[in-house]
């Protein structure tokens, strides 16, 4: 894969992660936890065709470490700042809103 097409890759998967997380976040009514904002991440993730997402054995890569696969390659990604973000921001969101 050249450099253009990993770009163009990057940006597809970004589309579609975030209209994704945007989409899961809007149904939920409630504060978040980080065990429900792992899964949203993950079900965005795995909402590109060619992509295989699941999290890794915890004693063997950490606790929050996604495992995404595309083609031959793999992609540890940890994820912890992204979760906690996430969820704070969510359940600022929901506190100021209610």
């Amino acid at each position: 894969m050249n450099e253009e097409e990993s770009l163009v890759l990057q940006k597809r998967i970004s589309e579609i992660f975030f209209l994704s997380l945007l989409k899961d976040l809007g149904e939920i009514d409630e504060t978040l936890s980080d065990f429900e904002v792992k899964v949203i991440i993950q079900k965005a993730l795995a909402h590109h065709p060619e992509l295989q997402v699941e999290w890794g054995e915890m004693d063997r890569f950490g606790q929050n470490t996604l495992l995404v696969k595309y083609q031959n390659n793999l992609l540890l990604i940890e994820v912890s700042p992204l979760i906690s973000a996430i969820r704070v921001l969510w359940n600022e969101y929901k506190n100021t809103s209610t």
